[in-house]
């Protein structure tokens, strides 16, 4: 049962699986374009004043910002709005399957390719990075980078939570609440600005358990 789940999973985000990993190599195409185009254009010593002074390099990789954010949204579309348009989930609950199971193997398995999609745009950022700067330098730019991987990933989590919440009034709340907490993530224009990660990384770790909740609201018909 729970493989018949997990390849229904896989039949909605199949394409969007293909669409995403081709955005994210044309998204490094084109960061490795930026900063080639910089240098030349400045000056090796002049692209590093401004890289080191003004951040340059993360307006460079401004595709790379959003990228986690849209596959999170999309993933977490994509996987639940069918259930609850088309009423499938009320009758995934009838299955032979734990409710909780069934609700965590479904978040589990996206998030999964949520989180290939990440590793693979975060070392690919890496040598990127590397090509052209010092090791310092890249170790500035994949930690600022963090916030951004992290919101995309509570993206998808709360994007599934306000889908299978029942009650539209509740939606809207979580949906203001939802963007309050993402934007923190993404507020940051200069290295080392975010000095309390972990708290973020704490927060996506329990998002799950959101998902268990407006599950189980859904299920007792909560208005």
């Amino acid at each position: 049962m729970l493989k018949a789940i997990l390849y229904k999973e896989w039949i909605k985000l199949r394409w969007a699986v293909i669409v995403i990993a081709g955005l994210t190599v044309l998204s490094l195409a084109y960061s490795i374009g930026m900063i080639n185009y910089y240098i030349e254009f400045q000056g090796a010593f002049t692209n590093w004043m401004y890289v080191i002074g003004k951040s340059l390099l993360l307006k460079n990789i401004v595709f790379v910002k959003v990228l986690p954010l849209i596959t999170g949204l999309i993933f977490g579309l994509l996987q639940f709005v069918p259930e609850m348009t088309r009423n499938r989930m009320r009758l995934s609950y009838h299955l032979p399957i734990n409710e909780k199971k069934l609700l965590l193997a479904s978040v589990g398995f996206g998030y999964m390719f949520l989180l290939a999609e990440i590793l693979f745009l975060f070392f690919g950022l890496w040598l990127v990075v590397s090509m052209s700067y010092p090791a310092e330098v890249i170790q500035k730019v994949l930690m600022s980078t963090l916030p951004w991987f992290l919101g995309g990933s509570a993206v998808y989590f709360l994007t599934a939570f306000i889908i299978l919440e029942p009650s539209w009034i509740y939606r809207l709340i979580y949906g203001v609440v939802t963007y309050g907490l993402v934007e923190l993530n993404f507020r940051a224009s200069t290295y080392d600005q975010y000095v309390g990660l972990w708290v973020f990384v704490l927060i996506v770790a329990v998002m799950p358990l959101t998902v268990l909740f407006a599950g189980h609201r859904f299920r007792r018909g909560t208005k």
